[in-house]
């Protein structure tokens, strides 16, 4: 059954405390109707007590709780009752920095008591107060027993590094003929571990996370390990590949120690290379490993491939503007929704629809199925083998830039067309036959056994010929009127099994692709496929180059169910290393008229990264359009999404044992917190929102605003009940919701600040400045707001303590500044002014000038402090 008793800090799941805390509030929630409890036939609870070993001793103690309605930001809900209890943590050691606690209750003072677990299953929850000693200088405090053929070099730390780092290298043999040079070694066991969590090759081309406690047990290749010690402190281990022609992947012994396999393609011996970094939290550990991963990479780059790489975006300088409208333009692609037999009447009937619903895409992307290709007698459509440039002429006979055109003409609002193409052509390589092979010159190689598509042989491009190939198809692109590429199957880079094929191809393809993509498209590119380690450490660590759509995750599955939490959460994990490298990650796209659209949706806008969809036509959710986007003046659709990306806030809880994901992302002074409940039934969640996210400004007041209802709390992270603000959730199976923190800016007797656009999933990615100013000459306040996109504005005011009630003076862009009569939404202190119905009543012939750049909408407020 759903559980209906909550508790705070949560079961369950490990919850690492401040170090320089001094106690713990529990806080309780149990249902005021006992009949949704077994067992107790409607008798009323009397009595809740946690039972824990947070003790000088780490002895098991009872903690009484007390009933309370004190609670300042809860629903007040009729239906729940909640008791509270604080334990002090004065006298427990340092250096026993785990414990454990569960909830009982009972109906009378003589019942006997009830377990939690007994009732709903809900396993102990777990506590580490962490330890306030800076990280050791010897790595062999946090992995023991490594072997002794390793080179371990501290790195140095600067004034600002958080974390402690070491590079560790070890010698791997010349490949060998068409044999791999390959070597492994042990780097010890983690010690002290007692939660730990990987990202792994899930799948030959996806990455994905896999936890465990205690003892590291891992048979997938690991590319990021990561442990949480019982004194708090997170070790971080990341294995670079991609660099000198050597992969290199970490899995676990037999006695539990990290053991690194490394695979050298290339003539000569070289090092494989590992970094690791230790910190206080785990965001600081993988940080600190990045940055050592980052300037590693740096400092072996081929110099000549960095000139024509530079060159390339030098002359594309103008495209920088465009390349921010295809990050943030809503697109539609054609896979799931048109299927895998693609034609012009398809994808106009599904442009169409849309148009006549009033969604105005930014960008189109053709998917497969549009290219020339041959297909084999008896052969599944994953062995196609691209044959021609051209479309096939059999759907398309009018060639591609026939299509392109047409779609430019009855779509004009369309500003980006993008198609797809395999990394070697198609899934099967290019015909030997074909045009494109007679051409170029070929190599044919052999597939790994035991992979998807592997065995048997593959033809392609030969790599020194690669980027001729590219360069010209590019050309041709471009020359239909086709603005970017989806450039899926890479990971048929790491599929050759000898190494002299693997050298040919795998920095060859990288490199072409790349360089074509810059040259002709001004880097508008998705990568797809790409979570392999060769990629991700060559190709996405380039600050000097425009960042491309990379996805991260494997793909959207509308017809399995149960593929769709596991694919935010999926996503949510790998983001805690991913965000690390230069790109915008791809969540994939979805169907908004589906089971799980509002899941998707809501993880896509605080994802940070592109929101397009693949509805079939006449199956679309406009309502969830318009919560993920906002229109520009000029009608199109932009994508609100955050500016830092987000991840997962509770990395060591496995996608079997979480109830509850919880994704974060900053957005200017706000932070957007998704949670999703990850189960098919009704669940609860208690949150402190003084835990919901660390403070990202020096403030002290903040706002919480729940998406779905619209509601508004205050909280003042100063005051001395604090740690008493607790909001309960209450999440249908699968469902989710987003909470949104602000920081409260006061001036005198007003308290003002900026929400975004009203009714949008990440209301405050509509902001990109916000500006307070108080007139000297009127003692007005006066707010300038840079907006993306038009829509409901949000303004808290809060004016000596009442909600305001003068009139406000508002402008757009150029224009005067009327005064206007804001509406009162949900809550009484948050003005409402409905920018798009203003702007769309304004005079076309004498419209202002309204933004500047990405800031489509500059809105100007004027208003009394009292």
């Amino acid at each position: 059954m759903a559980p209906t008793i909550t508790c705070h800090p949560p079961l369950g799941s490990i919850h690492v405390l401040d170090p320089d805390v001094s106690l713990v509030r529990f806080v309780v929630g149990i249902p005021s109707s006992d009949a949704e409890l077994p067992n107790l036939n409607g008798v009323a609870i009397v009595d809740v007590s946690v039972w824990h070993n947070c003790t000088p001793t780490q002895e098991w103690s009872e903690l009484g709780l007390t009933e309370t309605t004190a609670l300042p930001l809860l629903y007040n809900r009729p239906d729940r009752r909640y008791f509270t209890g604080v334990i002090t943590l004065a006298e427990t050691p340092q250096s026993k920095g785990l414990s454990k606690f569960t909830v009982k209750f009972r109906t009378n003072k003589d019942a006997s008591w009830l377990w939690i677990r007994d009732v709903d299953g809900s396993e102990d929850g777990e506590l580490v107060l962490p330890t306030r000693h800076p990280p050791s200088s010897s790595l062999s405090s946090y992995l023991h027993g490594a072997s002794n053929d390793i080179l371990v070099h501290e790195q140095a730390a600067t004034a600002l590094a958080t974390h402690t780092a070491w590079e560790i290298r070890k010698r791997i043999p010349a490949a060998q003929g068409r044999a791999s040079g390959r070597a492994s070694c042990s780097l010890g066991k983690a010690v002290e571990c007692i939660r730990w969590f990987a990202i792994v090759r899930h799948a030959d081309a996806w990455f994905g996370p896999r936890h465990g406690r205690e003892v590291f047990s891992l048979k997938e290749e690991g590319v990021m390990l990561s442990f949480l010690r019982r004194d708090g402190l997170h070790v971080t281990v990341v294995a670079v590949s991609g660099i000198e022609d050597v992969s290199t992947t970490m899995v676990s012994g037999k006695d539990g120690d990290i053991v690194i396999c490394s695979r050298n393609e290339g003539p000569n011996s070289v090092d494989a290379c590992v970094f690791v970094a230790v910190a206080k939290t785990c965001q600081e550990a993988i940080a600190g490993t990045m940055s050592l991963v980052r300037d590693f990479v740096r400092s072996h780059r081929n110099s000549f491939v960095d000139e024509d790489l530079q060159e390339a975006v030098l002359q594309n300088t103008d495209e920088a503007t465009r390349l921010q409208d295809w990050y943030d333009g809503f697109a539609y692609c054609t896979w799931n929704g048109l299927g895998q037999y693609l034609s012009p009447s398809k994808i106009f009937d599904a442009l169409t629809n849309l148009h006549e619903r009033g969604v105005r895409l930014s960008s189109l992307i053709i998917d497969d199925n549009w290219q020339s290709v041959q297909l084999e007698p008896g052969k599944s459509d994953f062995y196609r083998q691209w044959y021609d440039f051209e479309a096939n002429k059999e759907h398309f006979p009018g060639g591609l830039k026939e299509l392109v055109t047409n779609i430019r003409s009855r779509f004009p609002y369309i500003q980006f067309i993008a198609v797809w193409h395999g990394i070697f052509g198609h899934w099967g390589g290019i015909a030997p036959d074909g045009n494109i092979a007679k051409a170029y010159t070929t190599r044919t190689f052999m597939r790994r056994e035991g992979i998807f598509l592997g065995g048997g042989t593959l033809t392609a491009v030969e790599g020194a010929d690669a980027e001729r190939l590219y360069d010209d198809f590019y050309r041709f692109l471009a020359g239909a009127g086709v603005d970017g590429v989806k450039v899926d199957t890479q990971s048929f880079l790491d599929y050759p099994e000898h190494a002299n094929d693997r050298l040919a191809l795998t920095t060859a393809y990288q490199n072409a692709w790349r360089l074509a993509s810059l040259k002709y498209f001004g880097g508008r590119a998705i990568a797809c496929m790409a979570q392999i380690p060769q990629t991700v450490f060559y190709s996405f660590l380039r600050d000097d180059l425009p960042k491309p759509m990379v996805r991260v995750s494997d793909d959207f599955f509308p017809d399995d169910p149960s593929s769709h939490s596991w694919h935010v959460f999926c996503n949510a994990h790998n983001a805690l290393l991913m965000q690390h490298f230069s790109l915008l990650p791809d969540w994939d796209m979805f169907q908004t008229s589906h089971q799980f659209s509002r899941f998707h949706a809501a993880a896509r806008c605080v994802s940070g990264g592109p929101i397009y969809i693949t509805d079939v036509p006449g199956e679309h959710d406009i309502d969830l359009i318009e919560q993920m986007t906002a229109k520009v003046p000029n009608g199109r659709l932009v994508v609100l999404r955050t500016e830092q990306l987000g991840r997962t806030v509770e990395m060591y809880s496995g996608h079997s044992e979480a109830q509850f994901l919880q994704i974060s992302a900053k957005h200017q002074e706000a932070v957007v917190t998704a949670i999703f409940n990850l189960l098919g039934e009704p669940r609860r969640k208690l949150i402190s929102l003084g835990c919901l996210h660390p403070n990202p400004v020096d403030e002290t007041l903040y706002l919480f605003r729940v998406h779905s209802s619209g509601r508004v709390f205050r909280h003042d992270a100063s005051s001395q009940d604090a740690e008493l603000a607790i909001m309960e959730l209450h999440l249908e199976g699968h469902d989710c919701d987003i909470i949104t923190k602000y920081p409260v800016h006061r001036f005198q007797k007003t308290d003002v600040a900026v929400l975004g656009l009203l009714g949008k999933m990440a209301a405050a990615a509509a902001v990109l400045s916000a500006t307070y100013t108080v007139l000297q000459e009127t003692s007005e306040m006066q707010v300038e707001i840079h907006l993306r996109a038009l829509g409901m504005l949000g303004v808290y005011v809060l004016a000596n303590g009442r909600p305001l009630s003068s009139p406000v003076k508002l402008s757009i862009g150029d224009g005067a500044m009327p005064e206007v009569k804001p509406f009162i939404a949900a809550d009484p202190f948050v003005l409402a002014f409905d920018l798009e119905t203003m702007w769309n009543s304004s005079d076309r012939n004498h419209r202002i000038h309204c933004g500047d750049g990405r800031a489509q909408v500059i809105v100007t407020l004027m208003f009394p402090q009292a």
